[in-house]
């Protein structure tokens, strides 16, 4: 069964408002950017302790198939140094093509509440292959219903989550004032205010980048 005419249309205002705004997103290594921001406009979501001595930023997609390696490859590194309380990750939203669907998703995490937050990034990440199979197949509305509805929004909350005007309007903002401080591709990677490069795309190069912050501390 193909998308309700509802979600076709919603999906399809998605990707009309947000192609211009994340056309500059693209896969793959980062150029330098400007400056890191230390305020968006909808807030970012902490995991881990806020006063762990170091913050790891990740500027990223989940329609993007380096950034589902990075999830998959490099996060546990990440969440075991925060329950050891050496990390705080905080991730933001930064839509790459198929964009419509990748600020669906954006937008359901977000509805979905602080709590559910990384729970969701995390079974689009891990869903990924299938989530593109369903867009190509017509179903990815179902597919994302699935997914809010795993989150514990209702059917209506999640019709409402992608009318949310005001949502996406903030979380459109957000992603301009990223492109604004030099982020281009995903996933951009930063460490206490520093690029990283690609040792930070392994998990055995983000350990030892987070034990030399450490030591420098």
């Amino acid at each position: 069964m193909k998308s309700p005419n509802w979600l076709t249309a919603a999906l399809t205002a998605i990707a009309l408002t947000a192609t211009p705004t994340a056309a500059l997103a693209q896969e793959g290594e980062a150029e330098a950017p400007a400056v890191v921001l230390d305020n968006i406009v909808l807030g970012d979501v902490v995991l881990g302790d806020a006063d762990a001595p170091i913050t790891i930023v990740e500027y990223a997609s989940v329609t993007c198939p380096h950034c589902a390696h990075f999830h998959e490859s490099v996060m546990p590194v990440i969440e075991e140094r925060v329950e050891l309380g050496e990390v705080k990750f905080i991730f933001r939203e930064f839509p790459t093509p198929p964009v419509q669907i990748a600020m669906a998703g954006f937008l359901i995490a977000r509805c979905a509440g602080e709590d559910q937050y990384y729970p969701v990034l995390d079974t689009l990440f891990t869903g990924q292959d299938d989530m593109l199979q369903a867009a190509r197949g017509g179903t990815v509305g179902e597919w994302l219903e699935g997914v809010a509805a795993g989150a514990g929004l209702s059917e209506p909350e999640f019709r409402a989550c992608l009318a949310d005007e005001e949502l996406f309007n903030s979380m459109v903002a957000t992603i301009e004032a990223g492109q604004d401080a030099g982020v281009r591709a995903t996933p951009t990677v930063f460490m206490n205010g520093e690029l990283l490069g690609n040792d930070a795309q392994s998990g055995a190069g983000m350990a030892a980048l987070i034990d030399a912050a450490l030591a420098a501390e």
